[in-house]
């Protein structure tokens, strides 16, 4: 087999939040008085640092206000996650990569504690060898993060791919120098992933067809 271990991104890849986070910052610019975005909106203009979004649409993002912002944004998030659904065929795709041997684990810019309750929450932590997020609600990106997840895997990084949806997971795997494929059922649209020069696949069959081609 070509990969021996895959890195999955959480929040688009695998459990299908887009338009809940569209829904959460929509509320935070009703309340600045700010027009709504629409998904397409978001898909096409979402990146990391969030912040950085977040000043494009123009919420404030002084440090005071960001504090604000992000800690409303994680406390409806918590209690708002249960609604979504993870992508169709994810369970399927995780049992037949296991059945063949493949190692897996997830990496994400998301508090780690509440990482592994939605984790839980799905049923999905006995697929998962490593589960890695960050320290703070900031979701500045998990570029601290990454390097660390990829020594605990202990594995030739030749036989690694990340498998994220935004342009984030491409600069991610860039920078470990491992292998990339990206999926457009997430956070940002094929307009957006086609700026990087990994593949794109738009369902969970097609991942499990290029992991195991």
């Amino acid at each position: 087999m070509k990969y021996t271990y895959i890195i999955w991104d959480w929040n688009g890849t695998i459990v299908d939040d887009a338009q809940l986070c569209v829904d959460i910052v929509n509320q935070h610019l009703t309340n600045f008085k700010i027009k709504e975005v629409s998904l397409d909106y978001y898909l096409n203009n979402f990146r990391f640092p969030v912040s950085s979004y977040y000043d494009q649409v123009g919420l404030p993002t002084d440090l005071e206000s960001l504090n604000k912002i992000s800690s409303e944004f994680i406390n409806k998030y918590r209690k708002l996650y249960k609604v979504c659904n993870i992508h169709s065929g994810a369970n399927a795709c995780f049992e037949k990569l296991r059945s063949v041997g493949i190692y897996q684990s997830v990496l994400s810019a998301s508090m780690e504690s509440d990482l592994l309750s939605f984790i839980l929450h799905f049923k999905l932590d006995h697929y998962f060898e490593n589960i890695s997020g960050v320290g703070d609600f900031f979701a500045s990106g998990k570029s601290n993060i990454s390097h660390d997840h990829l020594k605990k895997l202990n594995t030739d990084k030749s036989k690694v791919l990340l498998i994220g949806d935004t342009l984030h997971d491409a600069e991610i795997a860039q920078n470990l120098e491992i292998d990339c494929l990206l999926f457009s059922g997430g956070h940002n649209s094929v307009e957006i992933l086609t700026e990087s020069d990994f593949p794109i696949v738009g369902t969970f069959d097609e991942i499990c067809n290029y992991v195991l081609d």
